[in-house]
């Protein structure tokens, strides 16, 4: 194998001629560890051609997320019909992803109902004279309210349930009827309590709710009627307690706004004395 020394090559003749670098046979130029073209190392980016990268000369996991194309915050990539990239295009705040079966592009949808319960509010007490939730209507026919670890500042109290809608809440003298029944863990007599017209719903009857350690209530209730509804607003439920003693009772309690309202709004409290710990919780359960 002989050996050319020298600082330059360039064509012999011609303007504007390209050089060529020819092996024998099936022989390639060997350009040693690198080149510089212009001056410059490696290969300039308009010299490569566009079909010089294929997939195969592509090493897996190297191609990072700042290598991609920018996009639009929000969209997903996927494919489309023909097997190409696509994206999903945004959704809106609280939509879902949803399938639309083999050969379409999932899309962000809002969740189907499907009986599902809807968190409308939650409310923790802390010292507060009442409990209040707003945003209930027409959207549920049924609505669950759920008073967890309830315990009042006051010793020997009365659990109040009202209602009302956009003017606020309703306390007038006979707007509620009301009826509870009770037993308790000693198995003395039931107690029952009712009303026909009072400024609010009782969810207790002849007993009432302690504050000391240990004490306090709890209750799961139903109200059944929308807030476009042509019937009074019914709420039914049952209630338990723990008193001192110690002691366990249970209620089972109904009651209705005596008016046909739109209702927008639940609220709890005690017949004297504020709520010091707890939580009251309301969902809108879906009939369809």
């Amino acid at each position: 194998m002989s050996t050319l020394k020298t600082d330059a090559i360039e064509a012999a003749t011609g303007t504007n001629t390209d050089l060529s670098l020819d092996g024998k046979g099936s022989g390639v130029p060997d350009l040693g560890a690198g080149f510089k073209v212009g001056s410059v190392a490696g290969v300039p980016t308009a010299s490569i051609r566009d079909d010089a990268i294929t997939t195969a000369k592509i090493l897996n996991d190297n191609v990072t997320l700042a290598k991609l194309a920018s996009g639009t915050d929000g969209e997903l990539i996927t494919w489309d019909a023909s097997g190409d990239p696509a994206t999903v295009a945004v959704g809106t705040a609280t939509h879902v992803l949803t399938s639309n079966g083999a050969g379409a592009a999932p899309t962000f949808q809002a969740a189907a109902a499907g009986g599902a319960w809807t968190k409308i509010g939650t409310v923790v007490a802390s010292n507060d004279a009442t409990l209040t939730i707003t945003g209930l209507d027409s959207t549920y026919d049924t609505y669950c309210i759920i008073l967890a670890d309830i315990v009042p500042i006051t010793m020997n109290t009365y659990p109040y349930i009202h209602v009302g809608d956009s003017s606020g809440i309703d306390t007038g003298g006979s707007d509620y009827a009301w009826t509870a029944v009770g037993w308790a863990d000693s198995g003395g007599a039931e107690t029952h309590d009712a009303s026909n017209g009072d400024s609010k719903i009782q969810i207790i009857g002849l007993h009432t709710v302690g504050e000391g350690p240990g004490e306090g209530m709890g209750a799961v209730m139903y109200l059944t009627r929308p807030g476009d509804g042509t019937t009074w607003p019914m709420i039914h439920g049952r209630m338990t307690q723990v008193t001192s003693g110690p002691a366990f009772r249970q209620q089972l309690f109904a009651g209705a706004r005596l008016a046909v309202i739109t209702l927008d709004r639940i609220q709890f409290s005690f017949n004297s004395g504020n709520v010091s710990t707890g939580r009251m919780t309301v969902w809108g359960i879906s009939h369809a």
